[in-house]
C-alpha cells in the first residue's frame, strides 16, 4: 500500500514543475508576457496542491456558528409614492405656466 505524500512534498514537487514549465516557456516559446499574465494563477494553485484552501477556517467558522433571528419589524404603513416627471415631461412641466395676458 502507497503512502500518501506529505504536503510540504507536494507543494516542493508543484513548485519545481511550475519552474520547470515557466523557464520552459520563456526560452523555448517565447510566451514571456503571457507567462507574466499567468503568474497570479500559478501562485494560488501551490496552496490548493498542497491541499490548503485559502479562507478555509473562516468559513468553518461561519459555518458552525448558528444563525441569528431578528425579531420582526412591523413596518408602518408608508404613503404612496407620488409620481415626479422624468425625461421629456419633465421639460414640459418646466416650461408650461400659465398663458400670457390677452
Amino acid at each position: 500500500m502507497n503512502r500518501p505524500a506529505h504536503p510540504r512534498a507536494r507543494v516542493l514537487a508543484g513548485l519545481a514543475l511550475v519552474a520547470m514549465l515557466w523557464v520552459v516557456g520563456l526560452h523555448v516559446a517565447g510566451l514571456d508576457t503571457g507567462l507574466l499574465f499567468l503568474a497570479p494563477a500559478f501562485v494560488l494553485a501551490l496552496p490548493l496542491l498542497a491541499g490548503r484552501y485559502v479562507g478555509e477556517a473562516v468559513f468553518v467558522r461561519a459555518r458552525r456558528r448558528p444563525a441569528r433571528r431578528r425579531p420582526a419589524i412591523h413596518l408602518a404603513v408608508r404613503p404612496p409614492a407620488r409620481l415626479l416627471p422624468r425625461g421629456g415631461l419633465l421639460v414640459g412641466h418646466a416650461l408650461a405656466g400659465r398663458a400670457p395676458p390677452a
